[in-house]
């Protein structure tokens, strides 16, 4: 039996010739919906279908309704020829494209498309657009200008979507909504206050210049620093080069890493996007020396994240945190291509603060089974330092390597550690001062053995 998939079109008399002749030759002929104006040509060439509109009462959402209409053409399929009608074009139906990925064979007549006829309407010709139904709204992630939600046939799906795009583009974005067969300009929060909504409207959002955008994405950053770096651009921002914001970059994720610390959103949200103008500043220079782009970073991230977590994405297993991580490191050293065990705690950056450069060297060189400082022999350090001055002098590098050791071997970081208790230590400081002022003294000039039992009290 065969199936042809058809779109009707949005106004009477849009069906091409060569569907009308696989509709008159079907056993069968099915139409999504009688509410189009798309079906007058049925009753004036005398052609009899079943309207599949009495679905819509026996489903409880989108997803029934879908595999409803489905299976309904498919059983009918099963006795002759069916011709399945949907308004607009074929791949505005989502039944229409379930057909046609599922039955072998289906003859498939585009038709006139809804959203096309919609921005025609509206006066805006770009035939670069992404169309979405109005009832696809859980699946709606990306998009580009313009953007048009065809379906939008029900207040309550007006007032979803409203929702949703507030996030995208801002509650007082302008926007066309196409409603009665005519476009109409209005703010996105007007967006459910109208009363006609029909199988025929649509909501279309074109892209505002950049100063009137409420709403921005990553590629909005890109577009603005090009601006910023273009020949009348910012007189800073154009003679930046990679060399010269380097340290930005540094004191941005320190200031990131206080905000975490103190867990304040605000901040937290303010300083990831500083630290996200910065990477975005370094693919620029890059752009601009034809190294890579943004797409080029976001794909290298990507594959590295599905190719370092073969227990997610391949065979290997991992059963907790720990293991994760073995993993993880397994596959990073395979990737690098490391030559030796030397050579991967050699790749540790140079650049980072000595007691992250130590933490992170020491744990690489016991995964990689050089573990040569026992507990006896780190203890032996310390206990030479305490006793010999000459020794400390001579050894500090040693005893503050071992201490890390001794901490890093135990599972512990001795960057956070360190972090931690400078806090605990500068908290014990002031209410030791605090203490004194109370007596009427101060740190100068208080007995040093006061001093410390306040500190030890504290």
């Amino acid at each position: 039996m065969k199936l042809s998939v058809i779109g009707l079109g949005v106004k009477n008399g849009d069906v091409s010739l060569n569907a009308l002749s696989a509709i008159k030759s079907a056993k069968h002929v099915l139409l999504r919906t009688e509410r189009t104006d798309s079906v007058g040509f049925l009753k004036e060439n005398g052609i009899e279908y079943i309207a599949l509109d009495r679905l819509y009462e026996k489903s409880r959402n989108f997803d029934t309704l879908t595999a409803n209409i489905v299976k309904e053409v498919k059983n009918y399929l099963k006795t002759g020829d069916v011709a399945y009608l949907a308004d607009g074009s074929v791949f505005e139906d989502v039944c229409a494209k379930k057909l046609i990925a599922t039955v072998k064979g289906a003859s498939v007549y585009a038709g006139v498309s809804k959203v096309s006829s919609a921005l025609i309407a509206s006066g805006i010709s770009d035939n670069g657009f992404t169309a979405v139904s109005a009832y696809d709204l859980k699946n709606f992630v990306r998009y580009s200008f313009p953007l048009a939600v065809y379906d939008l046939d029900s207040r309550i799906l007006a007032s979803e979507w409203k929702l949703r795009l507030f996030s995208t583009v801002g509650e007082e974005a302008e926007v066309t909504l196409y409603i009665d067969k005519q476009p109409k300009k209005i703010k996105l929060y007007e967006l459910d206050y109208e009363d006609k909504f029909d199988y025929s409207t649509v909501l279309i959002i074109t892209e505002p210049p950049l100063k009137d955008k409420e709403r921005f994405d990553f590629y909005d950053l890109m577009a603005i620093l090009r601006v910023l770096r273009s020949p009348d651009g910012c007189p800073w921002d154009k003679v930046q080069t990679p060399q010269s914001i380097r340290k930005n970059l540094v004191e941005e994720a320190y200031e990131l890493i206080d905000a975490i610390d103190k867990w304040d959103d605000d901040k937290m949200k303010e300083e990831t996007g500083d630290i996200l103008m910065q990477v975005a500043f370094h693919i620029l220079f890059a752009e601009e020396r034809g190294a890579y782009n943004a797409d080029d970073v976001i794909s290298g991230l990507c594959n590295k994240l599905i190719e370092r977590h073969t227990h997610v994405f391949g065979n290997d297993k991992a059963t907790d945190a720990e293991s994760a991580l073995k993993v993880w490191n397994k596959n990073k050293q395979v990737e690098k291509g490391y030559a030796s065990s030397s050579a991967y705690v050699n790749d540790v950056p140079e650049c980072l603060p000595a007691l992250l450069r130590c933490e992170k060297v020491v744990k690489r060189a016991i995964n990689s089974n050089f573990d040569v400082l026992t507990d006896e022999e780190i203890t032996s350090i310390v206990k030479k330092a305490l006793e010999d001055k000459t020794y400390l002098n001579e050894n500090c590098g040693l005893i503050l390597l071992a201490v890390t050791y001794l901490l890093k071997k135990n599972g512990l970081s001795p960057e956070e550690a360190l972090a931690d208790e400078i806090k605990t230590f500068i908290s014990k400081m002031k209410k030791v001062e605090s203490e004194l002022e109370k007596s009427g003294g101060d740190m100068k000039t208080a007995d040093s053995k006061l001093v410390k039992k306040l500190y030890d009290e504290a």
